[in-house]
């Protein structure tokens, strides 16, 4: 076996290629899986006439067996302390997975890539690559590459979900305040403006829409906040919520309070940027040090010590 791979070089970026498409394609059950949307709006569609031969069709019958399936395997990854399981909750609501079978998706497919990985590889070029005693230690590696990989996504798509709230929340806030100025009522403008950034910042008009929506079911105005800022994970967000829990307590102006935090917001986020323009100069450093820097001392010397170098040959 190491003879092979001695022989044939040529196969080992090959077969890391092959493993890492193989771990995206297990990741993407999981991905796609997650039932995304209200799920009460979802059981009325399924309730509304013409839907029985849909619900009877072949892709809901596999959407069922998966979770099923994973159901299943969730049960042994599941956390046996609530703490873990709400805050594993909580990292799936702010990367934006609110369904309620989000966790028993999550659960399975971390473990069912633990399972399928191994295989994977063992069906690859990979065992000739290695030496046989090694194998059952790079599998575990791949077992547990697996397991980590769900996980490692979830926490990306929270840092991308919380960045684009940063980002729109500015442009929001302006409008909030538009709002409040002109005449309208928190939860009117909360509604208000949702409905206008759809398109804009469509993760912060989903928010709203769901404050405005726990807001006509009779959930207190501090709570839905509250769970604003719970959802979204993002320190601006949590601090104008406090803001606006605390000018409603005491009868201060929101339109004015609105307009002191948008100024802040402002002023936190072109700080922000010029911190990062301020570190270009020392990321820069090292690339050209260590790539630029030496090719332009061989354009420059290179010529010098060639004639150098011929005249004490001779």
């Amino acid at each position: 076996m190491p003879g092979l791979a001695a022989a044939n070089p040529s196969l080992v970026p090959w077969a890391l290629g092959l493993l890492a498409g193989l771990a995206a394609l297990s990741l993407a059950a999981w991905l796609t899986l997650v039932l995304r949307g209200d799920p009460a709006a979802r059981r009325i569609k399924e309730l509304m006439p013409g839907q029985a031969q849909t619900r009877r069709g072949l892709l809901p019958r596999l959407r069922a067996g998966l979770l099923r399936l994973l159901g299943r395997l969730a049960s042994p990854a599941r956390p046996t302390q609530e703490w873990q399981e709400s805050g594993l909750r909580r990292e799936l609501t702010q990367a934006g997975h609110r369904s309620p079978a989000a966790m028993t998706i999550f659960l399975g497919a971390r473990v069912l890539a633990a399972l399928v990985l191994p295989g994977l590889a063992l069906l690859s070029p990979l065992p000739g690559m290695v030496r046989l005693n090694l194998l059952p230690l790079v599998l575990a590696g791949v077992a547990v590459l697996g397991y980590l990989l769900p996980g490692i996504v979830l926490s990306y798509q929270g840092r991308f979900r919380r960045d684009r709230i940063g980002r729109e929340l500015p442009d929001v806030l302006d409008l909030m305040v538009i709002s409040v100025e002109a005449g309208l009522g928190l939860d009117a403008a909360i509604k208000r403006v949702a409905r206008e950034v759809r398109l804009s910042a469509p993760i912060l008009a989903g928010e709203l829409n769901h404050v405005s929506l726990e807001l006509k079911a009779g959930i207190h105005r501090a709570q839905a906040l509250r769970n604003l800022a719970g959802r979204c994970g993002v320190d601006e967000v949590s601090s104008l919520v406090a803001m606006l829990i605390q000018a409603d307590r005491f009868g201060v102006s929101v339109g004015r309070s609105l307009r002191v935090h948008s100024d802040s917001v402002r002023t936190k986020r072109r700080q922000r940027m010029e911190e990062l323009a301020a570190k270009i100069p020392l990321k820069l450093l090292f690339p050209v040090l260590f790539m630029i820097f030496p090719a332009i001392m061989a354009v420059m010397a290179g010529p010098a010590l060639i004639r150098v170098s011929e005249s004490i040959i001779k």
